[in-house]
């Protein structure tokens, strides 16, 4: 299973309220068996990073698409350092 990471920016989510409306649901966040937004940050410089679990990365953009913000790219993640554990998330080509 991939990982990528979306950066772009959601309008008025330096309002914690809004931010809470939109995320806080648990339904928004398992899309399907295969598909899981585990985290969205919300940053001081109005921009947001938003990380997905998923087979397709196309999974990930319908979910972005229907969130109707504004996405600057998506990038698939290649490794990852979390708590001192280091992680290889890039699929192994088959």
């Amino acid at each position: 299973m991939g990982r990528w990471i979306a950066i772009g920016t959601v309008p008025d989510w330096g309002d914690i309220e809004k931010f809470e409306v939109e995320m806080a649901p648990t339904n928004r966040w398992r899309l399907d068996a295969q598909t899981t937004i585990t985290t969205v940050f919300a940053l001081e410089d109005g921009r947001i990073l938003a990380e997905c679990h998923a087979n397709k990365k196309e999974d990930f953009e319908a979910w972005l698409n229907q969130k109707h913000w504004k996405i600057e790219s998506i990038t698939q993640i290649k490794h990852l350092a979390k708590s001192g554990s280091i992680w290889n998330v890039s699929p192994t080509p088959h």
